[in-house]
């Protein structure tokens, strides 16, 4: 049997890795339209900084392919998928053949409809290519402004920050990290990061980008206007489906997939950020991970269900520890326990008695007994207790 995985990214290289592991025989095939091995996307931002170069950040080299028999094409993109033959056209004009099939191409990065988005100077961040243009743009600018203030845009804002003397994050939203904080916990987090040199924009709509003097204009929808010398737009991620919408697989803003990681169409399956499960992309490492292992092993004839992940984030966000995890919506049937000192914040969202959801920053060490609380549903009597 042979299996073509089409991305490299980390829900296709934990499919590939739970079939060797489980199967010694079976032929794998991967493709990725990028250069490099499979590397640490969340460390693209170290790269970013200059503080690591790009084989840092690798995670598997060409000895992990070749002692586990993965036949690896890089810089060869699938352009499209013959589902009625079970082939995969490429961009070089070949085909090949395959018994299943595991698309694994992740997600883009989502560049807002702006007028002007397309002028020199503006740029999106998802992969190490894309930190290699913008390190090479920026090297003599003096400023820079990160539109989106979700955790990839405050990362690019700190990173750049080592480059040029000014940033600015201009935030959609009333705070930043929206998905993530709520205000109280944003108004705290971003005292402290604005302490360390970065510049916040609040409520704040880009409407057009042109080119004034060498420099990009910003025009913002109240009017206000922002020069700079380079644009980043970190607005969220577009899942990577091109390849499936000229077939039969079933599609709205990612594959729908099953509980079985299968689509609508026999013998495919897709895992990672190019998914949508139950309406719900997730656009997090620990899911894709989850996700191309249950893939794998499905595709080799196992049956293993797939329930959604919980969702979950905890890094170092600007030098400063966060976790987020659950749900964080304040509702009325929700109780609120909060804890915080002049380095810290933590906070419990409570419901019947059972942590459905925590904000942790400055100390994440509570972080694991948490999300160990929340997934068994674990009544707490006392959330003192707890952090």
């Amino acid at each position: 049997m042979k299996i073509i995985i089409v991305g490299n990214g980390v829900a296709g290289i934990s499919a590939a890795e739970a079939i060797r592991n489980k199967n010694k025989e079976v032929e794998i095939v991967m493709y990725s339209d990028e250069k490099y091995y499979h590397y640490s996307r969340p460390r693209v931002i170290e790269y970013l900084s200059g503080k690591i170069n790009a084989e840092k950040i690798i995670i598997k080299n060409k000895e992990f392919y070749e002692t586990n028999d993965i036949k690896l094409n890089l810089n060869i993109k699938v352009e499209k998928i013959d589902t009625d033959n079970k082939k995969v056209i490429l961009s070089d004009g070949k085909e090949d053949n395959y018994d299943k099939l595991i698309i694994a191409t992740g997600a883009g990065s989502f560049l807002p409809p702006v007028k002007g988005n397309e002028l020199t100077g503006v740029f999106t961040l998802r992969t190490l290519n894309d930190a290699d243009k913008i390190i090479n743009f920026v090297k003599d600018k003096k400023s820079v402004v990160i539109i989106g203030g979700g955790l990839l845009g405050l990362e690019s804002a700190m990173s750049l920050k080592n480059t040029v003397n000014e940033v600015f994050v201009v935030e959609f939203f009333e705070r930043l990290l929206p998905r993530q904080l709520d205000k109280e916990a944003a108004d705290f987090f971003q005292n402290i990061i604005e302490k360390k040199g970065l510049k916040i924009l609040l409520n704040k709509q880009t409407s057009e980008i042109t080119k004034e003097n060498d420099k990009l204009k910003i025009i913002f929808k109240d009017g206000e206007t922002l020069y700079t010398d380079m644009v980043l737009f970190s607005a969220g991620i577009k899942s990577n489906i091109d390849i499936i919408k000229s077939t039969k697989i079933e599609f709205n803003k990612g594959i729908k997939i099953n509980s079985n990681m299968e689509t609508s169409v026999k013998d495919i399956y897709a895992a990672g950020d190019v998914t949508e499960f139950n309406g719900a992309i997730y656009g997090i490492w620990p899911a894709a991970k989850e996700q191309g292992i249950i893939a794998g092993l499905n595709s080799i004839g196992e049956n293993i269900k797939y329930n959604g992940s919980v969702i979950s984030t905890k890094l170092k966000v600007t030098g400063i520890e966060l976790a987020s995890i659950g749900n964080i919506d304040k509702k009325e049937d929700v109780d609120v326990y909060t804890k915080k000192g002049d380095n810290f914040f933590k906070r419990l969202f409570i419901k019947d008695k059972i942590i459905i959801g925590a904000i942790l920053l400055g100390d994440t060490t509570d972080y694991q007994k948490i999300q160990e609380n929340i997934k068994n549903k674990v009544k707490v009597e006392e959330p003192s207790n707890i952090i």
